[in-house]
């Protein structure tokens, strides 16, 4: 890459979708991923802050635009890949973000929200890949990378349905890393630490004493604080960008040092 090119942005020429962009990492990667030089469908069923997230990237100076829709459902899935195809030109890049969680013990969850966290946790991933894949084939290659979490790699008990299902993600991210090489496309997985977001934020709000609640989850950080959403986001532009064209299969753990900590 020439120095012209990287002052241009590292996503230059790229276009894609991100899905769950309304808020959160979501919306942290599609700015910067915008800000990069990509131009990016924001994929959510929050139609306000999805349209709000677009206008914030293109007054930045960048290109995107809001896409409505279910990651469960394939009819929106395509159709969000197709908007990006129809209005970018391509679909390149891809980043599934969009995921529930669920803080209840195996014996207390139902079969029912099992099922919706695997429809979109997984089930999402998979439909986003299966109509990414043949776009990217015919682009020339492209690069997926599916945002995982600390529970992807280490067991919580607290969260074991939705760390069920990020596990399932490094699965499917390898088997498209080793089924796609040869098409130039790689796929790889962002397993952030908790991000100060707005949800985060409204868990630390509700507890007796907010401000105790957060010192008590930064405390088991080596780093001694929460991570802020662009942090997690840069990992995932990197593994997009053709800096990363040597990594494919792999998962990228962004925590604080706190899956490499004993104590």
């Amino acid at each position: 890459m020439t120095t012209g090119e990287r002052s241009a942005g590292r996503l230059a020429g790229k276009a894609g979708v991100v899905t769950g962009a309304a808020a959160g990492l979501g919306r942290a990667v599609l700015l910067e991923a915008c800000a990069e030089g990509a131009s990016v469908v924001v994929f959510d069923r929050d139609a306000e802050a999805g349209e709000a997230t677009a206008h914030e990237a293109r007054e930045a100076g960048g290109a995107a635009v809001f896409q409505p829709g279910d990651v469960s459902s394939e009819e929106d899935v395509a159709a969000a890949v197709q908007r990006s195809v129809d209005e970018f030109g391509s679909c390149d890049i891809l980043n599934n973000n969009a995921g529930v969680a669920l803080e209840l013990s195996i014996e207390e969850t139902t079969v029912e929200q099992m099922d919706q966290l695997l429809s979109v946790n997984l089930r999402g991933a998979f439909l986003a890949c299966k109509h990414a894949l043949p776009a990217m084939r015919e682009a020339g290659g492209g690069a997926i990378v599916n945002t995982g979490s600390i529970v992807s790699v280490v067991g919580d008990p607290i969260l074991p349905v939705y760390g069920t299902t990020k596990s399932g993600l490094l699965g499917l991210t390898r088997s498209i890393a080793v089924a796609y090489a040869e098409d130039g496309i790689r796929c790889n997985a962002v397993c952030p630490g908790d991000m100060l977001t707005p949800m985060l934020e409204r868990t630390f709000n509700s507890a007796p004493d907010p401000a105790a609640k957060r010192a008590e989850m930064e405390s088991h950080y080596p780093l001694k604080r929460i991570a802020d959403p662009r942090e997690a986001a840069t990992a995932v532009v990197f593994l997009l960008s053709d800096d990363a064209s040597f990594i494919t299969g792999s998962s990228l753990v962004v925590d604080g040092g706190l899956t490499a900590n004993c104590y």
